[in-house]
């Protein structure tokens, strides 16, 4: 079995014991939260929290375009946007990440 569909079969099964539901272009999706980082910036008029994530997904689940910098994405009912997309040519995984919708 090549390595691709061993790391398929493993992140699916990582999927179904903590995946977390997640919302982009219509697709609904499970994703696997990998990093969490909460910060504070400073804006007008004080400090505003400001979330910083990281999801890993399949690339399988896309049927036709990847997701891209500055698009919409929610997960679990929060809306964020793509800061980065990252994600090797051999590899079936991409690793978003995910800061404040209005950033």
């Amino acid at each position: 079995m090549p390595l691709e569909s061993d790391i398929l079969s493993d992140f699916k099964q990582l999927l179904s014991e903590h995946g977390t539901a997640a919302i982009w272009g219509g697709l609904n999706l499970s994703v696997l939260v990998s990093r969490v980082r909460g910060e504070q910036q400073i804006d007008m008029g004080g400090f505003v929290e400001s979330p910083d994530l990281s999801v890993r997904v399949a690339k399988t689940v896309f049927t036709e375009a990847l997701p891209k910098m500055g698009e919409r994405f929610v997960v679990d009912g929060t809306a964020y946007r793509i800061g980065k997309v990252s994600g090797h040519p051999r590899s079936p995984l991409l690793t978003l990440t995910l800061s404040t919708a209005d950033e």
